[in-house]
């Protein structure tokens, strides 16, 4: 059975159909089904050397601390505003894709969310990462998701096809979003705030910065709706503690010190501030 997919083919751009196990685009090129369920689509012209992405250590730990809810609250807004952003489309199908969707809570989160009102079977959903752990781990999570290892500079999505981009915490291009987008489609980018992880970043540094993550798009998007969700979270498990610091870009830059001070911290309180912005195409 062949089924049509709204991915692109990232050596000619073709259409991508998926068979049994593979898919595969008109002119001939193929790309072999993971066991998990995902596609590799990632060229090596569009990575550098090493191995790209968030390192199945730092996945890991987003999984296990993402998994016990202490960002529920965020991902239950962003369904939300999702969910309503969509309703006024009135279509048949709707067709959402996260770029750079790590192991997959949101999208699938945001999934069983629409199930509730809406006939799943008319829901294309797609996520990508650079990270192939990330994507293991997300096919995993969810076998009705089309994953897949790609970049969000080299999207490998056809033009026009997307009714919602989801774009959270990830680097993005702004222009890869603007040609996958249906003219009617929107794209929701969630950024943290200044005093997103505060007083994580206190006990890690000495003099922390407050900063937050550029989440603002400059050109060919319409800024729609702002949302600041804002609240603090308590840890009590050591294990959740440790998790947090190592799925953050901190643990990159930081000493063995700092590692067994934060491991053997038995209850953490720190906050949590994310922007989420809706844009529309110009």
């Amino acid at each position: 059975m062949v089924n049509k997919t709204l991915f692109q083919c990232p050596n000619c751009k073709k259409p991508l159909n998926k068979g049994q196990k593979q898919y595969f685009c008109p002119n001939g090129h193929s790309f072999d089904i993971a066991k998990q369920g995902y596609v590799n689509l990632l060229l090596a012209s569009h990575i550098g050397t090493g191995k790209p992405g968030d390192s199945k250590e730092m996945i890991k730990s987003r999984r296990e601390f993402l998994d016990k809810g202490y960002y529920q609250e965020f991902s239950d807004t962003l369904n939300n505003m999702v969910v309503e952003t969509l309703k006024a489309e009135h279509s048949d199908n709707i067709s959402i894709f996260d770029a750079g969707c790590g192991e997959g809570y949101y999208v699938s989160r945001l999934k069983q969310n629409f199930s509730a009102f809406y006939n799943t079977k008319n829901l294309d959903m797609y996520g990508i990462d650079v990270s192939k752990p990330a994507i293991q781990y997300a096919a995993g999570r969810d076998k009705d998701i089309h994953f897949a290892v790609a970049s969000s500079y080299h999207v490998p999505m056809l033009n026009n096809s997307v009714d919602c981009i989801l774009c959270l915490f990830a680097p993005r291009d702004e222009q890869e979003f603007k040609r996958i987008l249906k003219p009617s489609g929107k794209l929701l980018v969630a950024a943290p705030g200044p005093r997103h992880l505060y007083s994580l970043r206190k006990f890690i540094y000495d003099s922390p910065d407050i900063i937050g993550q550029k989440g603002t798009v400059e050109e060919d998007f319409k800024l729609l709706e702002h949302k600041i969700v804002s609240y603090s979270i308590t840890i009590n498990d050591k294990e959740d503690i440790f998790n947090l610091f190592n799925m953050t870009p901190y643990s990159r830059h930081s000493d063995a010190e700092t590692e067994n001070k934060l491991k053997t911290t038995g209850e953490f309180s720190t906050e949590v501030e994310i922007n989420i912005r809706v844009y529309q195409k110009a």
